[in-house]
């Protein structure tokens, strides 16, 4: 009996994406039919336009689906948790709706999980995005490569899972996380493959700016104390530093150098102390949110709606 492979496919006001992308998923499909069944889990994560409705009338000829339809856009990790929860296959993957990572990894994901591996990875060789785009993802991926060596340079979002790790990753119920860093925490026996990242086609991506800050400082808090360890050693240099800096004016009182003349530094003094007092206390409140969302055990998705279709023949 041939084992089956779930695709988790995001998508967020994807009616543009659809038809390329369906068709990629007929393809990669029909291609691998003597390897493996197909079952794609699309997951609607909030749109407003008519994704859902190009879902519904969905009629694929050679892979069967499920999708659900979140009741608000709670974020691509969540929404690719939300898949993993619903699929059925042995081996597990995503596939982002822009198709900038190629498909056709997801046959080689295949060949190499069967050399008794539970996970690979698509590590990215190079990506055909903007110079802004590239820069910022060289900086997020080379800083967490120096906080965590197991996080590959240039990043590595792309993966393909057995069922095992899957209910490693469901166990968790974390909501302010990052699959890929949930994945490398776990362990298990683990591979890579090399990819070139292609250029966007259609549309505009749904990460801005800010989302991509308010990511990296998701990943950065849950999997590294760094922030915390930097507060900390910034505040052992302030108080060293202020330290001397007391004894040099008792040394200065006692042989009476000191003027009147001063208050400009006092308050240069100040406004330093107290600006990196409160980026330490933004810190700590960064750490404390994160504890503060998952004891209040609030669900991580809320599905709006469901299909259970389509059958493959």
């Amino acid at each position: 009996m041939l084992p089956t492979v779930s695709i988790i496919v995001p998508l967020y006001y994807a009616e543009k994406l659809f038809p390329p992308l369906i068709i990629g998923l007929e393809t990669l499909a029909q291609q691998n039919k003597e390897q493996f069944k197909t079952e794609i889990i699309f997951v609607d994560d909030g749109s407003k336009d008519n994704t859902f409705k190009l879902v519904q009338n969905l009629k694929p000829e050679h892979f069967s689906f499920q999708a659900i339809r979140l009741a608000r856009n709670f974020k691509s990790y969540i929404a690719i948790l939300a898949g993993i929860q619903q699929a059925r296959g042995d081996y597990i993957t995503f596939l982002a709706q822009d198709l900038q990572e190629p498909p056709e990894l997801i046959s080689q994901f295949f060949g190499l999980i069967q050399d008794n591996y539970d996970v690979v990875w698509a590590v990215r060789r190079t990506r055909a995005d903007g110079f802004l785009d590239r820069l910022f993802s060289q900086l997020f991926h080379r800083l967490m490569n120096k906080i965590w060596s197991d996080w590959p340079k240039t990043g590595a979002d792309m993966f393909m899972i057995n069922r095992p790790v899957a209910n490693v990753l469901l166990s968790m119920q974390e909501k302010n996380s990052h699959i890929s860093g949930q994945i490398l925490w776990s362990g298990f026996r683990q591979t890579q493959i090399f990819y070139d990242r292609q250029k966007r086609k259609i549309g505009k991506s749904g990460w801005s700016f800010w989302k991509k800050v308010e990511l990296a400082v998701s990943v950065i808090t849950q999997f590294s104390y760094l922030p915390i360890r930097a507060c900390t050693v910034l505040g052992l240099i302030l108080a060293t530093t202020g330290f001397f800096y007391g004894i040099l004016v008792i040394v200065q009182r006692l042989t009476l150098q000191i003027t009147l003349q001063g208050w400009s530094a006092l308050m240069i003094v100040l406004l330093i102390i107290g600006g990196f007092q409160f980026i330490f206390l933004g810190v700590i409140g960064e750490y404390l949110w994160r504890v503060f969302d998952e004891v209040r055990k609030r669900p991580a998705y809320i599905v709006m709606e469901r299909i259970e279709g389509g059958n493959r023949e």
